[in-house]
């Protein structure tokens, strides 16, 4: 071993001059415990006269080749090792954690010395994952919730799933910063967990449900406000619970049998009219939560087919009668009014009058003396009255006629 050490400490001052090559590729190297690495180099085959490999700082021998002795192997690796003499490749078996660190080799081909290094991790392979719900159920919404994932393994990291979709932090669910631990605290985190736990050699699944308990709330109860006796008539009742929660009537605080969620009569009675009211229990929480809801049972035909009472309806249809008369009246006065304000040529849409022929057209416009005695001087008119040609496109009404007689002798007498 001593002539080892003398034979790779002068290996390693002859690198300082000689032309140093990586063989090795890039690192590091991933191996599983128990398993084993192979650390190859990048040299053909060829005659090598000298190898040594050496792990950690300072450099413990792994194995020391020289070509006329042959192979020298280190303490600690009896047994563990193959030398590939022509490559200078070395095959490390029965890996430990112990075997995580710096790897280096020197190669001598003639006169040309190699030297080179890398890392090898050694990973436990995972195993054990199991996730572990804190408390135990039941789960009641409202309390602090966690998943945590564990598993046997070296150098692991976990992944969440809930219902086949990836976990992130968020409102209402919160991971460790290893993601080791999940919580939750609302119902909508119901469902089922996985993690996922993984090396870079090896991985394993765990997943449980979680079912949080809630409810019952959201009480809502589906009943008519009146019916008409003799008819059938069902009660609905409902509650978002977890799990179902069970139900119980009452009828003027008489409870009614059963636990069903519908209560239904074929034939009902004035009797049945009252107050009806629903009572949900959710059975693990012990919760509950009530609704009331009043009945009225009718004469027989005192109903329309959408269950209005026809005093209803009749106070309905005089209300619209009087709001439609108002409106009428309404209109009519503003027509009224504004039609009293509007000229009569205007109202026919024409606000220009035109005329074929606007000057007076007189038959005969000289006097005519039926006697030309002196006794009788006052001139006489055939037609005394101007005949117009009124074909107007839009006529105005007709002037009143006037005695032109006795307005032309006032004429002359002036």
């Amino acid at each position: 071993m001593v002539a080892s050490v003398v034979v790779f400490l002068t290996m390693a001052i002859l690198s300082v001059y000689c032309a140093g090559l990586e063989v090795l590729p890039p690192g590091p190297v991933n191996g599983t415990l128990g398993g084993n690495v192979f650390f190859k180099t990048t040299i053909n085959p060829t005659t090598l006269s000298a190898i040594v490999w050496t792990f950690g700082d300072p450099p413990v021998i792994i194995v020391d080749f020289l070509s006329s002795e042959g192979p020298v192997t280190g303490e600690g690796y009896v047994g563990r090792i193959s030398l590939d003499n022509s490559t200078g490749s070395l095959e490390l078996l029965k890996l430990t954690i112990a075997d995580n660190g710096e790897y280096r080799v020197i190669l001598r081909v003639s006169d040309l010395m190699y030297l080179s290094n890398t890392s090898l991790n050694v990973y436990e392979t995972v195993s054990g994952a199991s996730i572990t719900i804190t408390p135990n159920p039941p789960i009641i919404e409202g309390g602090s919730v966690t998943l945590t994932c564990d598993a046997a393994g070296f150098n692991i990291t976990r992944e969440w799933m809930k219902d086949g979709h990836p976990v992130s932090s968020g409102d209402n669910i919160i991971l460790s910063e290893d993601k080791r631990v999940l919580s939750i605290k609302k119902r909508t985190d119901s469902g089922e967990y996985l993690c996922r736990v993984s090396n870079h050699v090896s991985s394993e699944n765990a997943s449980d449900t979680v079912n949080v308990i809630y409810g019952p709330d959201g009480m809502e109860i589906r009943v008519p406000n009146e019916i008409e006796v003799g008819q059938k008539f069902t009660l609905t009742c409902s509650a978002d619970s977890n799990p179902p929660a069970s139900y119980t009537w009452m009828h003027n605080e008489t409870e009614i049998p059963g636990h069903s969620p519908e209560f239904t009569k074929e034939k009902d009675e004035y009797s049945d009219s009252g107050e009806y009211s629903c009572t949900a229990t959710n059975d693990v929480t012990g919760n509950k939560t009530s609704v009331v809801h009043k009945l009225s049972v009718k004469a027989e035909g005192s109903l329309t087919p959408d269950g209005l009472s026809v005093v209803v309806i009749t106070g309905i249809v005089i209300i619209v009668l009087l709001v439609v008369e108002v409106a009428v009246s309404v209109a009519v006065y503003f027509i009224k009014k504004n039609g009293s304000n509007v000229e009569p040529m205007h109202r026919g849409g024409s606000q220009q009058h035109v005329y074929e022929n606007p000057s007076p057209v007189y038959e005969n416009p000289s006097p005519v003396y039926e006697n030309p005695s002196p006794e009788n001087t006052s001139p006489v008119y055939e037609n005394p009255s101007p005949v117009r040609d009124n074909t107007q496109q839009n006529q105005s009404p007709p002037l009143p006629l006037t005695d032109f007689k006795s307005t032309y002798d006032t004429r002359i007498m002036q």
